[in-house]
């Protein structure tokens, strides 16, 4: 295996562990906090009910984008970064108007920084598909594991 298809490999690994990252803040941020907020009436029903949606949505999105990934689809690495922009946008305004209502105190930083930490994480998967799309229309293709 050579440099060039090496580092698209670990471009590969690396993209596929923040997909975990983005399956698992789907199952807590989204389907858990929907599916307790509808059992446990936490939140308003039509919160809860859209909370599961978006947690199916994203799940979705995340099989979407490996199998862009592993099959080196370009084109649907394009629509993945295009979804991934504006989940970022849409955390961030999320992010936003959680701490703005938060209040103050330890809490209100500690909410901060995980906010922050996200949408870093976040811009950080953005950054390496792209990096990926540029190495796939270089015309490097990863050779097989095996």
């Amino acid at each position: 295996m050579g440099i060039p298809s090496r580092s698209l490999r670990w471009l590969q690994i690396g993209l596929t562990l923040f997909y975990g990252q983005v399956v698992s803040t789907g199952i807590y941020e989204y389907l858990i906090q929907g599916l307790c907020g509808l059992a446990l009436s936490l939140r308003p029903k039509y919160d809860s009910i859209l909370l599961i949606i978006l947690s199916l949505f994203m799940f979705a999105f995340v099989v979407y984008g490996l199998l862009a990934i592993w099959y080196c689809r370009i084109r649907m690495s394009m629509i993945t970064v295009l979804i991934l922009t504006a989940i970022l946008i849409l955390t961030l305004v999320k992010s936003i108007i959680e701490i703005v209502y938060m209040g103050r105190g330890s809490m209100r930083v500690q909410w901060l920084t995980i906010r922050m930490v996200e949408l870093v994480w976040r811009f950080i998967g953005i950054i390496l598909h792209v990096g990926f799309i540029i190495r796939l229309k270089q015309g490097y293709e990863p050779e097989n594991l095996i």
